[in-house]
């Protein structure tokens, strides 16, 4: 069988297999790395710029990015009642992308292809991104104001990737700081939100009887107002006022939460994943306060748990669910049909809390909860890409296109 027209047949196949391979390889590489410096198994590495550094860039820029462009390739155009892209606005941006991280993992041997890479997939990323914009422009809808939303996240994107490309070539920490800092909050957390705001009532709706589809404006804009003031508070150095922000917006998510109604959404698996993904990201906004209220009292609190609390618990949590949705419902699959998925959520919230552990629990070796998690990470989404990675592979059992 030649795979060739099968595989680029739909954004998501190819975004979906990139990614899945990419979320082994990149924590592999930390894997990797937490074995010599918190299991202490054997003599770390040097590499040609800090572990911290490269962890930071692979996990906020390459791993999610694939998943963001395959969902939204595959979803933003129906957001905006628009046909399908073709196989030129989404081919060559994969290509791209997929070429500069290559050329990242190359430069942990020859360090200038680290900042060249990361060029590289900003040019993918732009060409991905031109495509989504183009499909938003030519829209008649009046609808477009969370299509919008995405796009300008997925700018500052761009840039936060090129400020970290430059804060690496020229070994300067401010810029890399930065560019987490909008990777973290101009850039994942406002896509990651607005798309559990768009389609986790939508969802609901179609599973549960009877259920009202929230989505009032005022508590979406909060959230993303929040996210752009801990931005600016954090980029300038004040740290200790990130409470108020982080306060508001960790109370408003889990309202949300509240009404959305998390309670009736566990008569479907993959709907109770996404309900309880977003609780993650409320849970986070409020770590990070109560550390910001430490900081103000002159204390430290918490390391970087509410950070991981962000990232593993709701980044990680929701790509398994709407991987899984995305993946099954798109491959002529029952979304019903996937019981794998349910299994390694559970056992995906036991690497999250390992990881928040791991502040408190430093000095156990081999048992250390940091490095457990790393190996953990690569056990849920090593099991996700077994059952799910051949799919990308094989047409639709139900002889659709796509």
């Amino acid at each position: 069988m030649n795979l060739r027209p099968v595989f680029f047949a739909a954004p998501h196949r190819v975004m979906f297999f990139a990614g899945a391979l990419q979320a082994l390889l990149g924590m592999a590489f930390w894997a990797f790395d937490l074995g010599a410096r918190y299991a202490g198994l054997y003599t770390p590495l040097s590499w040609p710029v800090p572990a911290t550094w490269l962890h930071a860039a692979l996990m906020l820029y390459g791993l999610f990015t694939f998943f963001i462009f395959g969902f939204l390739m595959t979803a933003l155009p129906k957001w905006v009642a628009q046909g399908p892209l073709e196989q030129r606005q989404y081919v060559p941006a994969f290509f791209l992308l997929v070429a500069g991280w290559l050329l990242f993992y190359a430069g942990l041997f020859a360090a200038p292809l680290i900042p060249l890479g990361m060029v590289v997939v900003a040019a993918g990323w732009g060409l991905g991104w031109y495509a989504l914009f183009a499909a938003v422009r030519s829209s008649i809808s009046e609808h477009k104001t969370h299509a919008w939303v995405v796009l300008v996240a997925l700018a500052c994107g761009i840039v936060g990737l090129l400020a970290f490309a430059a804060g690496i070539a020229l070994t300067h920490p401010g810029l890399v700081a930065a560019a987490i800092e909008a990777g973290l909050w101009l850039f994942l957390v406002p896509v990651f939100f607005t798309v559990t705001y768009r389609m986790l009532p939508f969802f609901s709706g179609s599973v549960i009887r009877g259920y009202d589809e929230y989505r009032g404006r005022a508590t979406y804009w909060i959230v993303l107002g929040c996210c752009a003031a801990h931005a600016a508070l954090a980029v300038a150095e004040l740290r200790a006022w990130l409470w108020p922000p982080d306060l508001l917006g960790g109370a408003t998510v889990l309202w949300l939460s509240w009404r959305w109604q998390l309670r009736k959404a566990f008569v479907s698996h993959l709907l109770a994943m996404h309900h309880l993904a977003s609780v993650w990201l409320g849970i986070a906004l409020l770590l990070f306060a109560v550390q910001s209220l430490f900081l103000l009292s002159g204390n430290g609190w918490g390391g970087r748990a509410p950070l991981h609390a962000l990232t593993v618990g709701y980044f990680g949590s929701i790509l398994i669910g709407m991987a899984t949705r995305v993946t099954l419902g798109h491959s002529g699959r029952l979304i019903s049909s996937d019981v794998w998925a349910w299994r390694l959520f559970w056992l995906f919230q036991g690497v999250v809390l390992l990881r928040l552990g791991g502040e408190w629990f430093t000095e156990l070796g081999a048992f250390s909860p940091v490095w457990l998690s790393a190996l953990g990470w690569l056990a849920v989404f090593g099991m996700w890409g077994r059952v799910h990675l051949s799919m990308f592979l094989k047409p639709r059992p139900d002889g659709r296109p796509g």
